[in-house]
């Protein structure tokens, strides 16, 4: 491309702080969102944020959610759309508001090249003016489920989404980025280490895999081997079970430098999101990239949502049940050192395919080509 765009983002890029007080915001979204706009900011980009933390509707949140309320993390700038958080009125005073904020960005800063937006959100309706009145192209990123009709261009994280003969287009398959490999080395080696450890991050929740994971590791009698549960929630059986066995560390919702130090001495991960769970089948599992970006092994159910790029870096769970899952653990972590360092070099050669500059310039690329193309032959 000659000139770098200009990118209007409907969508937040918060700081631990609003993460940690807004309990329904995904940390995992929030990480890959993070990792997307600071690809295109530095691919050279001028980027602008407008978006809302989201809340559980009053009374178990709060009534009103102000501008002040959430930061942005440092080095994104923009604006927060504040709500009314009860029902009947919250998706209505979002979408003023978001169109509200549109407008004020307009006329400080003129018409921006691009509009995106993630998913169908209150957002929506301003994209919508955006690119109907000003001509602004909209690129809708389908993360979970179909996408809308209606955008201009659309990014699909979901594998199968992508594929569907009847999936809108003009449409780009990206389904996330890898921090530069100058960071993934930062990690620690941990092959020679005497204790294991197996780490699973994410909800603590039925449909995260969490319980089913901790019962399969209890049932193995290693007692080199951990497994390290960090994430969101509270889960009674979960919390009875590492009472009983000593070898299951929980440590609950911690910050980036305190997932990143656990991580980085993680011998292997985990995503044993249950398929029998529907929304599961279809879903896109953001955190499978934060896991290969050290470099590690990973073991993890394979559902329709993943891209077949997958299938030679992953370790299956075959056999959903708590003796299969068991029997995966146990080949994970039991891994000779060489197949190991095997596994891990293959992990390595995949890594150098998922830059997220690369993603992003491959992204600017589809733009300034095939999308320009397609929209001006409509």
């Amino acid at each position: 491309m000659n000139s770098k765009p200009r990118i209007l983002w409907l969508e937040g890029v918060f700081d631990e702080s609003t993460i940690d007080a807004f309990p329904a915001t995904s940390p995992a979204v929030n990480f890959w969102h993070a990792g997307f706009v600071s690809a295109l900011k530095t691919a050279g980009c001028d980027i602008s944020l407008i978006g809302h933390p989201y809340d559980r509707i009053w009374p178990a949140g709060r009534v009103f959610v102000g501008s002040r309320d959430a930061a942005f993390a440092s080095g994104f700038s923009g604006k927060v759309a504040g709500y009314i958080n009860m029902p009947f009125v919250r998706s209505r005073t979002q979408s003023i508001n978001y169109l509200r904020l549109v407008k004020e960005y307009v006329a400080q800063h003129g018409r921006p090249d691009y509009v995106f937006t993630f998913n169908d959100t209150p957002a929506t309706p301003a994209a919508e003016y955006l690119s109907r009145e000003l001509s602004v192209p909209w690129i809708y990123i389908a993360g979970d489920g179909p996408a809308l009709p209606g955008a201009d261009g659309y990014l699909y994280q979901n594998w199968v989404y992508y594929e569907s003969p009847s999936a809108p287009g003009p449409k780009i398959h990206l389904d996330g980025g890898l921090p530069l490999l100058e960071a993934l080395e930062e990690s620690a080696d941990v092959s020679g280490r005497a204790t294991r450890a197996l780490m699973y991050m994410g909800a603590l929740t039925e449909h995260g895999g969490a319980m089913q994971l901790a019962r399969a590791f209890h049932s193995l009698g290693d007692q080199g081997i951990q497994l390290w549960v960090t994430g969101r929630g509270s889960n009674d059986e979960l919390e009875q079970l590492a009472e009983a066995d000593s070898r299951i560390k929980l440590y609950g919702f911690v910050g980036q430098e305190q997932l990143h130090s656990l991580a980085s001495r993680a011998h292997v991960f985990a995503n044993p999101r249950p398929t029998a769970f529907a929304p599961n089948k279809l879903n896109y599992p953001s955190k499978l990239l934060h896991y290969l970006a050290y470099g590690r092994p990973v073991i993890s159910t394979f559902t329709d949502g993943l891209s077949p790029d997958y299938r030679d870096v992953l370790i299956p769970i075959e056999e959903e049940s708590e003796a299969g899952l068991a029997q995966t653990i146990q080949y994970a972590l039991g891994m000779p050192g060489a197949d190991y360092a095997a596994w891990c070099a293959r992990v390595a050669r995949f890594n150098h395919t998922r830059i997220w500059s690369q993603q992003i310039f491959r992204l600017l690329d589809w733009l300034e080509g095939e999308f320009k193309q397609s929209t001006a032959s409509a």
